[in-house]
């Protein structure tokens, strides 16, 4: 007996990534299909808070929210359901460039979210604040029709399925974001959005976008010169300082770089006080080859019988970087996609139903279409005019009188022809705000001499040319009657079972860590040149995902290592991966190392590192095995993230900052070592590449006086944790012991202790004697291995 379409089980939506572009599909996606689709969404930035709702995280949870102000265009925004318009847009109506409205990210991301709960609360909706990684279930046995990566940049989804970018041209910049509150001085004023707009599309050097003029960012194009000299110098004083003060001019001298961003500053009349971040940002302007591809999973271990199931790739992870609001029409036109295919299915056994590939021709077309579109036709425009000619004229030049005089009068022409030119256009939004000679006499003035040969040389942006041709139309390729859309559900499920299961979630994951195995060879220049960079990074590197790191030689130590860790690689939260080269050794290929590792931890992921992918075709039959010759591809396998264009940035001290909570001054942790340093020169340099911050105290005396000193800094900061000897000879035989008496005595007996020593049996026995309090004796660690202190050191205390 058939069946119709409406008995067949809901399509099984997978979604890596929660931000604008993945709750954009989300929503419009169950706006379309309701229960025909159980859609689900991995958020790694989100949380359970205080109500058991999902939430964004802070920075009292360690994340920086983004910044940014975008520009959404009218032709994209009329495309969304009515329910995400007015819910997106309630009391936010300001045109700033013609035909778009401007909306800070965050509130993007948080309004969003909120417009997602009702179709959660109806289950329609699973929202998982998790990130998706190689060993979800999900995943690894192949349970879900559709996987859709809108995971950024540095997309898992991508790697997971083998998808090559293409790299199109690198850029390089610095964001500077700002607050201006209400009610400031006269002279703190910002200027008028008008005025904003004329000094940034008259020249390249420098953009902003903000939302009333207060709240915005500061684009700075930069050579890699300068990129190089800012990532520098930010890097050397945020060890030792946690926040940056723009107006201290040892954190901040009147150098090359530091003056660029001042300037930019002056330029745009934003006062350095209201400053709270700057971020280095590196454009590697790229694009999937791929926007979708079949995955096919065996049903049932030993029988010849698949599955097929789709991934589609949307916002950067198919395409990086782009016109923001191009990311929604991808989001917009997979959902309508999608809801065509249900819509045309008609009667068909549930065994039948097997999406192909040919079902979604018409979005690789739509895909290929909006890159010519937003990448060659507009993001490319701007990377193929560099400024470096510019920049270096501009510094040989500009200290000449006459040339000053000449780039000075070009540059005031420059800006009142843009001003003509705008102000004559019908959907000029300010009309009724005029800007005259003397406010852009204003700005010029407001710089130095080699900043107005820069901006006068910069070539203007080329908006005429990238605004030549027709928009990329959601709506011409998936026409759709927007009666189609179903009404806000009423919520079905309680809240508490829902928020029982997502905070069940959340503990699993605090620890959660991931475990490398890594097949080295001597031999292996592109291998041990990665392991360097690791090992001793030239830059700190930013740890997403805690992890391990164990090298091997040879196949048979493979075996034999996983023989003696099963029993840690196996456990809940660890997350066991391997990274190999292609070939061992002359008879033996990455094919090896996978039949190795598989016979005995079956669907564990494997990167292939080489520079001979197109050898490696037949080890990309196995599911879950990636190769790459791409440096930053293996860091986010590892843990490491190295997307840089939504990067946290550097902290600045403004006093636009909100209040902190006393519990989250300092988002690091702090790590109290009681010993020298030269005992373990190579940990103490392994945890400060953790981003972890180390304080040395070489005897027992000198660490009691910090303690006493600064208990309570210390009870305000983020995470303190302590690491000390196992008996301090010349002191009096002090040890742990002695440690928490001490923190007892300062109440701080929150203070996690642990004792590094050479052999922790002995120690235990010996503390025994030493001290008759078993509760005191049971809250101290014990660690002998390098490993451990690393994994005490990172380990989040809940």
């Amino acid at each position: 007996m058939s069946r119709t379409n409406t008995d067949l089980p809901p399509l099984k939506v997978i979604i890596a990534g929660g931000g604008p572009v993945g709750l954009t599909f989300a929503l419009n996606l169950t706006m379309l299909v309701g229960n025909k689709a159980k859609i689900t969404i991995y958020e790694g930035r989100w949380y359970v808070n205080q109500s058991g709702k999902i939430s964004w995280k802070g920075a009292d949870q360690g994340n920086f929210r983004r910044s940014q102000v975008v520009t959404l265009q009218d032709h994209v925004i009329s495309q969304m359901p009515d329910y995400i318009q007015k819910g997106l847009f309630k009391e936010i109506n300001e045109r700033v460039w013609p035909t778009s409205r401007n909306i800070p990210i965050e509130e993007v991301e948080d309004r969003l979210l909120d417009l997602i709960q009702p179709f959660a609360d109806s289950g329609w909706v699973d929202l998982i604040p998790e990130n998706l990684h190689e060993q979800s279930v999900y995943l690894v046995k192949g349970q879900f029709d559709i996987v859709v990566g809108a995971d950024g940049a540095n997309s898992l989804v991508s790697r997971y399925c083998n998808i090559q970018m293409v790299s199109q041209g690198m850029e390089y910049a610095c964001g500077v974001a700002y607050n201006i509150p209400e009610n400031v001085a006269a002279t703190d004023e910002p200027l008028h959005q008008a005025l904003n707009c004329i000094l940034t599309v008259s020249q390249t050097r420098y953009l902003v976008n903000s939302s009333t003029s207060r709240r915005g960012y500061l684009n700075i194009r930069l050579i890699k010169d300068e990129y190089d000299e800012l990532t520098e110098h930010l890097r050397d004083i945020k060890a030792t300082t946690t926040n940056i003060d723009l107006d201290n001019n040892i954190h901040f001298p009147h150098s090359p770089v530091c003056t660029i961003i001042r300037q930019g500053l002056q330029f745009f009349k934003i006062p350095s006080k209201y400053v709270n971040l700057i971020v280095p940002i590196q454009i590697n302007v790229r694009h999937a080859m791929d926007f979708s591809r079949e995955l096919s999973y065996q049903i049932e271990a030993g029988k010849k019988t698949f599955k097929t199931s789709l991934m589609f790739l949307i916002g950067d992870a198919a395409m990086n970087v782009h016109f923001w609001p191009g990311s929604m029409k991808e989001a917009m036109a997979l959902a309508r996609n999608i809801f065509e295919v249900i819509t045309n299915e008609t009667e068909r056994s549930v065994q039948e139903r097997s999406l192909s590939i040919n079902d979604f021709v018409e979005f690789e077309g739509f895909m290929g279409k909006l890159r010519a579109r937003e990448q060659q036709g507009r993001s490319l425009r701007v990377t193929l005019n560099p400024i470096d000619s510019a920049i270096d004229e501009a510094y040989s030049t500009a200290h000449l009188s006459k040339c000053f005089k000449t780039y000075n009068t070009g540059l005031k022409t420059k800006l009142q022809a843009t001003r003509n030119r705008l102000q004559q256009r019908d959907e000029w939004p300010h009309k009724n705000h005029p800007i005259i000679d003397a406010e852009l006499d204003s700005a010029v003035s407001r710089v130095i001499h080699t900043i107005v040969a820069q901006l006068n040389l910069a070539l203007p942006w080329p908006t005429r040319e990238m605004g030549r041709g027709s928009e990329v139309l959601v709506e011409k390729t998936y026409p759709l009657d927007h009666s189609k859309y179903l009404p806000v559900p009423t919520p079905t499920l309680p809240k508490s079972t829902e928020q029982k299961h997502v905070t069940t979630t959340l503990v699993n994951l605090a620890e959660e860590r991931n475990v490398i195995l890594w097949l080295k060879s001597s031999n292996d220049v592109l291998n041990n040149t990665l392991i360097e960079s690791i090992e001793k990074p030239n830059t700190p590197l930013r740890v997403v995902r805690r992890y391990e790191i164990y090298y091997v030689d040879s196949i048979e130590n493979v075996k034999s290592w996983l023989e003696q860790h099963k029993s840690v690689i196996t456990k809940s939260g660890v997350l066991f991966k391997v990274i190999t080269p292609w070939y061992i050794t002359e008879d033996k290929t990455a094919v090896d190392v996978i039949r190795t590792v598989r016979s005995s931890i079956a669907h564990t992921p494997i990167v292939i590192y080489t520079n001979r992918r197109e050898e490696t075709n037949g080890a990309l039959q196995f599911p879950n095995v990636m190769s790459t010759d791409d440096m930053y591809d293996v860091y986010e396998f590892i843990g490491i993230d190295s997307g840089t264009q939504w990067a946290d940035g550097f902290a600045t001290k403004s006093i636009a900052q909100p209040p902190q909570s006393p519990r989250s001054e300092r988002q690091s942790t702090c790590v109290l070592w009681i010993d020298t340093e030269d005992n373990d020169i190579e940990t103490a340099d392994k945890l400060r590449q953790m981003g972890i911050e180390l304080k040395f105290c070489a005897r027992f005396d000198s660490a009691e006086d910090y303690i006493k000193q600064n208990a309570d800094n210390i009870r305000r900061m983020f995470s303190f944790k302590i690491i000390c000897r196992g008996c301090y000879h010349s002191e009096n035989n002090k040890n742990a012991v002695d440690v928490l008496k001490l923190l007892d005595s300062c109440k701080l007996e929150s203070i996690p202790v642990l004792t590094y020593t050479l052999d922790k049996e002995k120690l235990k026995s010996h503390l025994k004697q030493y001290s008759r309090d078993a509760d005191l004796l049971t809250r101290i660690q014990y660690a002998d291995e390098r490993r451990e202190v690393i994994a005490f050191a990172t380990h989040k205390i809940e």
